[in-house]
């Protein structure tokens, strides 16, 4: 059987037990519970239960992993089955998304108390990844930390003092996030970028992120929201960065990654609105938070914002609504499905959103209706503004990208058409 120890910091928070070898069932340290400051690990398996079953506690651990050609990449290179999800977590669980460290059980101490260096990324590994490669370190002796849910290429990192991009020791957290074109989406980074900046300009928060040239396709640099600055490190050394607890919503629903699309039995936005105002620090910011980001997908052409984009952070103030990322105007894009991941007011075309949809939108998240009108007033009369600074900002990064234009074309098509459509609602 095997079994592993979810670490928080060097505080044991529990034990992941994989009696079949497929799927792990947990428990948690009594030690931890008894922590005052103890935090489930999702709110879905809270503090307490004598023993979380597999299926159960089994969908947490597993929307911990990559997904998609980044996991069969890393399947590879490990020799271990695409769908052994045990297996891959033992192997890569020391630096996922959020404060846990999944490591084998005996082996909570590990070499990083030994204060390793960092390992430089080469150039040459930068210029692979960026043509679209999967980004796993050349030298095979290393094996790979990607332990990142997602699909895109991406690897977790750190800046040196010097400011280069390198790999965290084990044991010590990552700070920021590259991310990749892929060999279908060209300028898939300049995208992420404009679309993220544009929403940061009608006032969503946002995660922190820069393109990075120094190849010839520009990546992204993203800064964790997940880590924190410190007055000491774990170990006392002095300055140094803390993790963050977090958990994506099919975590929270205590659903597989195979669920985040509403369609396929994910959740709904009146779903994630109920988590919202049971579990968070600031209800009503959260809710008009989450009602603004769905008009953003709507209008920005996000089709894919699923519920494993969106995250409740266990921040210092209380559980809140993470800032928003994987932004990407897929309507730039010929071949996706162009209906939206989670429907908005029970409309998925966003060409068809209408004024009874944004009413349903806030029944849903029990905003009053006029707030959420409001809100989508906002954001169109501050739109065309609004994209040509974050429209500036990407040309002052990387010049001309081919990027901007698909997806202004984009943007301007869903914003005439919703425009069209509310104006005839009120007329």
């Amino acid at each position: 059987m095997t079994e592993l120890t979810v670490l928080y910091r060097k505080h044991p928070v529990g034990r992941a037990l994989a009696e079949d070898e497929e799927r792990l069932s947990f428990v948690y340290d009594r030690e931890w519970i008894a922590n005052p400051g103890a935090f489930p690990i999702s709110v879905h398996l809270p503090l307490g239960k004598e023993r979380w079953s597999p299926a159960q506690a089994h969908p947490f651990f597993a929307n911990l992993l990559p997904e998609g050609p980044s996991r069969q990449a890393i399947c590879r290179r490990l020799g271990i089955s695409v769908d052994n999800d045990v297996a891959l977590l033992k192997a890569i669980g020391d630096d996922t998304a959020g404060a846990l460290r999944i490591v084998a059980t005996g082996h909570e101490v590990g070499d990083h108390n030994k204060r390793a260096s960092p390992t430089p990324i080469a150039a040459e590994d930068l210029i692979k990844w960026s043509k679209g490669e999967p980004a796993i370190l050349s030298d095979p002796a290393i094996p790979p930390r990607l332990s990142l849910a997602g699909a895109q290429h991406k690897i977790s990192v750190i800046l040196t003092e010097a400011g280069e991009l390198a790999i965290a020791p084990a044991g010590e957290p990552s700070t920021h996030l590259l991310k990749f074109d892929a060999h279908r989406f060209t300028h898939l980074a300049a995208n992420e970028f404009l679309t993220t900046r544009f929403a940061a300009e009608l006032g969503l928060h946002v995660t922190e992120l820069h393109l990075d040239n120094r190849t010839e396709r520009p990546f992204l640099i993203i800064k964790r929201y997940d880590r924190i600055e410190l007055d000491s490190d774990s170990d006392g050394h002095g300055p140094g960065i803390g993790r963050l607890h977090q958990e994506d919503f099919c975590q929270a629903f205590g659903l597989p990654p195979t669920r985040k699309y509403q369609e396929e039995g994910g959740p709904s936005l009146d779903g994630i609105g109920e988590i919202i105002r049971k579990y968070s620090a600031a209800p009503a910011a959260d809710l008009l938070r989450l009602a603004r980001w769905a008009i953003f997908c709507a209008v920005s052409g996000n089709a894919d914002g699923h519920a494993k984009n969106l995250s409740l952070l266990y921040s210092p103030n209380g559980l809140r609504l993470a800032p928003f990322y994987d932004l990407v105007c897929t309507r730039a894009y010929e071949g996706l499905d162009p209906r939206l991941a989670i429907s908005v007011g029970g409309e998925r075309d966003p060409d068809k959103l209408r004024l009874k949809h944004l009413h349903r939108l806030a029944r849903d998240l029990g905003i009053r209706p006029k707030r959420v009108e409001a809100e989508a007033d906002r954001i169109f009369d501050d739109l065309d503004e609004a994209f040509d600074r974050a429209k500036s900002q990407l040309d002052a990064a990387v010049g001309f990208s081919p990027a901007a234009e698909r997806v202004e074309q984009a943007i301007q098509k869903r914003a005439r058409a919703i425009r069209n459509n509310l104006k005839q609602d009120r007329s």
